[in-house]
């Protein structure tokens, strides 16, 4: 199985502290994209890195052996920033079958990881006191997804989206329009496989979920490393 992890961005609210690639930078020892690597579940043995922006060198030099821990690396070239949905589509004619794809600046919980794999479609989670700052899950009964709505200013769930996700072909393969804001969007994927499809898509729950975008962040990820 592949894992996709997206780093075609430029990384702009790290920029003032950092001019490298946010996922080369340090937490407890070690760059963020590695903790990530380190985290995968067994059964990724392949990865995609789709690439581009002013630090795609950096980051193909970093990983110039074309392997991290005995799993093969393959490139991919974001040539156009078109959303999120457009980098993972980007990877169409290499990945085969169902992947797991995520965000690569962000630390994640290794058994959510797991979890995520016992299920067909998935996506990751967690609680969160302010779900005004997210993208929101609303869920069913069963915990699958229902609806994700973008920074919802009146309550609809606490549950946020964490970045990461489990889905096959159908979501390669999946024809949406571009947003209001001009991108590609993976909630709008979602929606269409299950408005048009019937897909059925896990929400897994997460134990914790360390967004990296400035340098707080990092210093608040590297004191919850620490005390773990």
């Amino acid at each position: 199985m592949q894992a996709v992890l997206l780093m075609a961005g430029k990384g702009s609210r790290m920029a003032k502290d950092y001019e490298g690639p946010k996922q080369l930078l340090e937490v407890s020892g070690k760059p963020i994209l590695e903790h990530i690597l380190d985290a995968l579940p067994a059964e990724i043995t392949e990865l995609v890195f789709v690439v581009g922006g002013p630090h795609e060198q950096t980051i193909r030099d970093h990983f110039s052996a074309g392997e991290y821990g005995g799993r093969p690396i393959t490139f991919v070239v974001q040539e156009e920033q078109l959303g999120l949905a457009h980098a993972f589509w980007t990877t169409k004619e290499v990945v085969k079958g169902r992947f797991m794809g995520m965000v690569s600046d962000d630390l994640f919980d290794p058994k959510a990881l797991e979890e995520m794999l016992r299920h067909d479609l998935s996506v990751l989670a967690s609680h969160s006191d302010h779900p005004e700052n997210f993208g929101v899950f609303i869920a069913d009964e069963d915990n699958y997804l229902v609806k994700s709505v973008e920074k919802p200013q009146e309550f609809v769930s606490d549950l946020i989206s964490n970045g990461a996700m489990v889905m096959d072909e159908r979501f390669m393969n999946a024809q949406v329009p571009p947003s209001a804001r001009g991108e590609y969007e993976t909630p709008d994927v979602w929606q269409h496989l299950i408005d048009t499809q019937g897909a059925k898509i896990k929400i897994v729950e997460s134990g914790f979920w360390l967004p990296i975008n400035d340098k707080e962040q990092l210093d608040e990820a590297a004191r919850i490393l620490a005390e773990q």
